[in-house]
């Protein structure tokens, strides 16, 4: 099997193991690929943010819209998903083989994304989200 090569950087992905699930990170950006579900699997393990070696630099939107980003596993455009919530990250997802690409820092974040949160937390997203449409 060829190895994958960095859909935004060019870089060789070398293969991180994380209690048993394998996925794909560039030795010179940092970004991480994530076949079908690995980072769905990844994101409830504690301390799995370990294999984001990355610091987040956040992405300017409207650059990253226009940018294309071929997926490293089957070569077709990825989709750019916006996860907006206590960190808002721009990730590309493959529609055809349902992989993700996160640039360095940011499967840190989405996993932030996902922690449980108290009642309050979820109060102040809301009131925040509603501050913002008005």
């Amino acid at each position: 099997m060829n190895p994958l090569i960095c859909p935004k950087c060019g870089g060789n992905l070398e293969k991180i193991i994380y209690q048993d699930i394998e996925v794909d990170r560039c030795c010179q950006c940092q970004g991480i690929w994530f076949d079908s579900l690995e980072a769905e699997q990844l994101k409830s393990i504690k301390g799995s943010e370990s294999i984001d070696s990355g610091n987040f630099q956040g992405e300017n939107a409207a650059q990253s819209l226009q940018e294309s980003v071929n997926c490293p596993r089957c070569q077709e455009k990825m989709l750019k998903m916006l996860d907006f919530d206590k960190y808002p990250i721009w990730y590309e997802t493959c529609l055809k083989c349902h992989g993700l690409w996160f640039d360095a820092g940011e499967f840190q974040q989405f996993k932030h994304n996902f922690q449980n949160k108290g009642l309050l937390d979820r109060a102040i997203k809301i009131l925040r989200f509603n501050k913002k449409m008005t």
